[in-house]
């Protein structure tokens, strides 16, 4: 493990987000690119697509890291792992950017997400396979079916699970970027301790790195909205990091929180026909400034069945939801010892 490159890819995507974020929110509220805080009585004007920012942070932290870790001489360096990450990337992003300007239906969108899994097919980092505790590896390489599956079944409905895992469970202040980081972060512990890819734990790290830096703007009260190119396009990456690491199972326990969101919009949005995005964009807010689910809306989401226990204001809220976050990357880490 290059500790040198680590440290790199954490201070340069963190850097360069806290850098190049005043500027992108003051030309955001300029170009008229902001949307209200439903979550806030005033309602206030918040900047969006700061996701942007982490475009710039991700991929130029990587490419650091990439640069450092030639000039040391490591010519052996899997430069196309690092392309494929930065290509998820990308390509998550501009769906997420697409969405933030148009609005398009979610399962389309988790559809066109599916696509940003094509670097990593043409990449396929060795081997397919995924870890367990106690050691146990499930491989898919003892026939090209199971080969076959892996890669153009498994992997597409992982970068776009994550992705959207990501992406549903946002919309409150530091929500996002809050989850991210913690996930991330987790991840990377676990990397350590399994001692997978060093790229994946560079992809951590970096992901780390941006997403404490949008959380310093995001947090409430939020100066700007991540939007869904930061959420889709970090998501995508952290899946991304996943599958070249083989931590599949510890991401998974590490994101249990966001089957909630999964369950919810299947059920109340597919099977039901709720509109739960009006009822998510119209909270109820006492005159305390606690926050409460609209009547009939208890079990759309994650926070407002939370809230329907106990209305909160909304820091605290997001609090709570990030210590689940937290709670489960601690299970997954204490797996990954066994």
């Amino acid at each position: 493990m290059d500790s040198a490159a680590i440290l790199l890819a954490f201070l340069s995507s963190l850097v360069i987000v806290l850098v190049t974020m005043p500027p992108l929110i003051r030309k955001m509220r300029e170009g008229g690119m902001v949307s209200h805080d439903v979550n806030k009585r005033s309602r206030p004007g918040v900047a969006e697509l700061g996701g942007i920012a982490a475009v710039f942070a991700f991929s130029i932290s990587l490419s650091l890291a990439v640069g450092f870790k030639k000039l040391e001489g490591e010519g052996a360096y899997i430069e196309p792992a690092y392309l494929a990450a930065l290509s998820v990337f990308f390509i998550a992003s501009m769906v997420g950017l697409i969405d933030d300007i148009s609005n398009i239906k979610q399962r389309i969108k988790a559809v066109a997400v599916v696509f940003a899994a094509l670097p990593l097919l043409l990449v396929h980092v060795p081997p397919a396979a995924i870890g367990f505790p106690f050691g146990q590896i499930l491989s898919f390489e003892s026939s090209r079916l199971l080969f076959l599956t892996y890669w153009f079944v498994l992997v597409p409905i992982g970068v776009t699970g994550m992705a959207n895992a990501m992406n549903m469970s946002a919309g409150y202040n530091g929500l996002e970027s809050g989850q991210v980081l913690v996930v991330s972060l987790g991840l990377f512990i676990i990397s350590m301790i399994q001692g997978t890819s060093e790229v994946a734990m560079i992809v951590f790290i970096a992901l780390a790195g941006c997403a404490l830096g949008l959380f310093y703007f995001n947090k409430f009260p939020a100066k700007v909205f991540v939007g869904d190119i930061g959420t889709l396009g970090l998501g995508a990456a952290m899946a991304a990091g996943v599958i070249m690491g083989h931590v599949e199972f510890y991401a998974v326990i590490a994101i249990i929180p966001s089957f909630y969101e999964l369950i919810a919009t299947l059920y109340f949005g597919g099977i039901k026909k709720e509109n739960r995005r009006e009822a998510c964009h119209n909270p109820v807010i006492n005159e305390d400034g606690t926050l409460s689910p609209p009547k009939g809306a208890e079990k759309f989401t994650l926070a407002y069945y939370i809230l329907s226990k106990k209305p909160m204001r909304e820091g605290r809220l997001v609090a709570v939801i990030l210590a689940l976050y937290a709670v489960c990357s601690a299970v997954a880490i204490v797996l990954s010892v066994i």
